[in-house]
């Protein structure tokens, strides 16, 4: 007998309780979800991130901040369990303590991708997922661009953080618009194949997003004022002291600890305080091949 990946999904059906209405709004509304987790977090206020599969560290580490900023202020994070932005999103989500709504392409007994399947417990432990497959529904190719309309109509905005000319987090910005949601994108440097649908959605009259205040903006806040320390993370670290020096010389695309320590004109004992001093506030992160990068999309 094969082990179920998940607890038992409950359904909601169109026009019972629970149900989410913005979905409603949509030309093919499915007539019933199943869920598992908390499903009373699709009647909250809803913000999608989306975005490719194949992403730059840079666009995680945005992703992966946005998500948690959004968190704190009190909306649920939706996106669509997938490798790259969507997956960042969802963590960060997590990481700010707040809901997350992952919305599936598989039947509720299936998780796709498979090495999401720890992501998946920690969603439903915080949040809920939802799916308009059957049980038994194998990830299908023509089940992806239906989840991406569901990702769209249960949000009150998308936004698209990386995508090329040609991707699904296009397409569900479309259907944004086609549902009357509004749609924000990422502007990216200008010779990267996943920024050029984010700035095709810019010349197309997408709001532009630099920081998660984009959204208070247009939106608001769906409910009382952020704590600043929870919405933006821990502090940063006072002009001129060694974490201060290292932090200002980091990118999200990562910069060779060698390199900076080399450049440092301070002691030793200054540098590994400094360093060990960012790592405990969480704001650098380590990459591949001795890189440092900021976990804080600045």
């Amino acid at each position: 007998m094969t082990r179920p990946e998940t607890a038992p999904a409950g359904v909601l059906r169109r026009g019972a309780p629970g149900w989410p209405e913005l979905l409603d709004q949509l030309h093919d509304t499915p007539p019933s979800l199943h869920t598992v987790g908390d499903a009373a977090l699709l009647l909250r206020p809803c913000l999608a991130i989306v975005g490719t599969r194949r992403a730059t560290p840079r666009g995680l580490a945005v992703a992966r901040t946005l998500g948690a900023q959004l968190a704190a202020r009190g909306w649920t994070v939706v996106s669509g369990l997938a490798l790259g932005i969507d997956g960042a999103a969802h963590r960060g989500a997590l990481d700010a303590g707040g809901p997350t709504v992952a919305v599936m392409a598989t039947g509720p007994d299936t998780t796709y991708p498979p090495a999401h399947r720890g992501l998946r417990r920690e969603i439903e432990a915080a949040g809920c997922t939802v799916t308009e497959c059957a049980p038994g529904t194998p990830p299908l190719r023509y089940a992806f661009p239906r989840r991406n309309r569901l990702i769209a109509g249960l949000s009150r905005a998308v936004i698209v953080v990386e995508a090329p000319l040609r991707s699904g987090a296009l397409l569900t910005a479309q259907l944004a618009l086609d549902a009357d949601r509004e749609v924000f994108a990422v502007p990216g440097p200008v010779d990267l194949e996943t920024s050029r649908g984010c700035h095709g959605l810019l010349r197309e009259g997408a709001h532009l997003l630099e920081s998660a205040a984009d959204v208070d903006r247009v939106l608001g806040l769906p409910g009382p004022a952020p704590d600043p320390a929870a919405a933006f993370g821990p502090p940063r670290p006072a002009a001129g002291s060694a974490a201060r020096w290292i932090l200002d010389r980091l990118d999200l695309e990562g910069t060779p600890r060698d390199v900076l320590y080399a450049r440092w004109p301070g002691t030793d004992p200054e540098w590994s305080e400094g360093l060990l001093a960012l790592e405990l506030a969480g704001l650098i992160r380590r990459l591949p091949g001795g890189r440092l990068a900021p976990t804080l999309w600045r």
